[in-house]
């Protein structure tokens, strides 16, 4: 994703190499909602292996799957309670013994599945994980055991993460398999504060409707050494993945995972780089559209900057750990760029000598009246005079 200058640049103007290296950052994990089957472009059914087989190759390391419970204690592999919606003949799944579950149609030439017939089917991928969610059956706890049995005896112990929005069945899967991962589902209006977080200091990570998701939460969360993980509405589209990135969350769970290989985090290493308040710059937990104002910097002050992202062409340098400024508060440069001098010139006229990128700056002859402020360059990592 490449830095656009906002105007052009004084005919003539000489530019001066700035020394910070950019490397691209990694390590953000895409769980695939149901397999990937809102993609119209492949028009594909949930839960099916046609599903979980798009997301996978479209960047997905791990498979969300919702759980049922069939009469006789079989866990079958749906979102909804009663099979109507996908096969279009309703059985409730809970009164229905699997005999009869396993013959439905479910779009793709492919039945109703047990959560056995995918792990097996997924057994011999070992990049591919799992992200299980447990339900109520019938209004209580019971196929947590079942679970627990079926995910050890195929030795998946460690590809599974167990998700839901039922705190005690967490907790009984954290005591039936001692290290298990937890993701704790909030409900949309359950707001991820401080007092939440130390109150829920077992789970290993949250899933937090996206909307209600703020860059101080994350780093809450963060400083307790979990995780989190936005979750959509059918409504999402995949176009929110650029502020996820800049927000600072370890993934996302979502009904798009080729929006999130079509658009990677373009998160940007900045090494020996520092950043001058040229007035009063606001700093914000996370950058991009859900960024949460923390305080203001004073002018004249002057930061390391790590990192730097662009949302929505908006461009950001990281200050502290996920604490961001937007780059028209203030100049980047180059802390180990050695004293030089170097004259600017527009045509004849000799417009400013500089001896750094921040400090030493006249105008000359009057040939400028407006301010002139220095600003990063993109692709060849230069800094410039701007007249604005």
């Amino acid at each position: 994703m490449f830095i656009m200058f906002k105007h052009s640049f004084i005919k003539g103007v000489l530019l001066l190499a700035a020394t910070g290296v950019f490397v691209f950052s990694s390590g953000f994990m895409i769980i695939g909602h149901r397999g990937e089957y809102f993609s119209h472009h492949y028009d594909t059914v949930e839960h099916t292996y046609r599903s979980y087989d798009n997301a996978i190759r479209d960047g997905a390391t791990m498979l969300e799957i919702d759980l049922e419970q069939s009469s006789d204690g079989v866990l079958v592999v749906s979102h909804d309670p009663t099979t109507t919606r996908l096969s279009g003949q309703r059985h409730v799944i809970s009164d229905t013994p699997w005999a009869t579950l396993r013959q439905l149609p479910y779009g793709n030439g492919e039945n109703l599945k047990s959560l056995q017939e995918v792990l097996l089917h997924y057994r011999a991928q070992p990049q591919v994980q799992f992200m299980i969610e447990t339900r109520l059956v019938n209004g209580k706890m019971v196929m947590e055991h079942e679970l627990a049995k079926l995910v050890a005896g195929l030795g998946l112990q460690n590809r599974v993460v167990y998700e839901s929005f039922i705190e005690g069945s967490l907790l009984e899967m954290k005591k039936l398999q001692p290290g298990a991962r937890t993701l704790l589902l909030l409900h949309p209006g359950t707001w991820l504060t401080p007092a939440y977080i130390a109150a829920h200091r077992w789970t290993s990570s949250y899933g937090v409707w996206w909307p209600q998701l703020s860059g101080a939460a994350v780093n809450n969360v963060h400083d307790a050494g979990q995780e989190v993980y936005p979750w959509p509405f059918e409504s999402e589209n995949g176009n929110e993945a650029p502020d996820e990135y800049a927000l600072g969350v370890d993934g996302v769970i979502t009904n798009w995972s080729y929006r999130y290989k079509k658009d990677p985090d373009a998160t940007r290493v900045l090494k020996n780089m520092a950043f001058h308040v040229t007035d009063t710059a606001t700093l914000y937990a996370g950058a991009g559209s859900n960024a949460w104002a923390l305080r203001k910097l004073p002018k004249d002050s002057r930061w390391r900057a790590t990192k730097e992202i662009t949302v929505r062409n908006v461009r950001w340098y990281q200050l502290g750990r996920n604490q961001w400024v937007k780059a028209s508060d203030g100049i980047l440069a180059s802390t180990k760029t050695p004293t030089r001098t170097a004259a600017l010139a527009v045509g004849p006229d000799l417009i400013a000598n500089f001896e750094s990128p921040f400090f030493m700056f006249e105008a000359r002859d009057g040939a400028v009246d407006n301010v002139l402020t220095f600003m990063a360059a993109e692709v060849h990592e230069m800094l410039a005079v701007e007249k604005v």
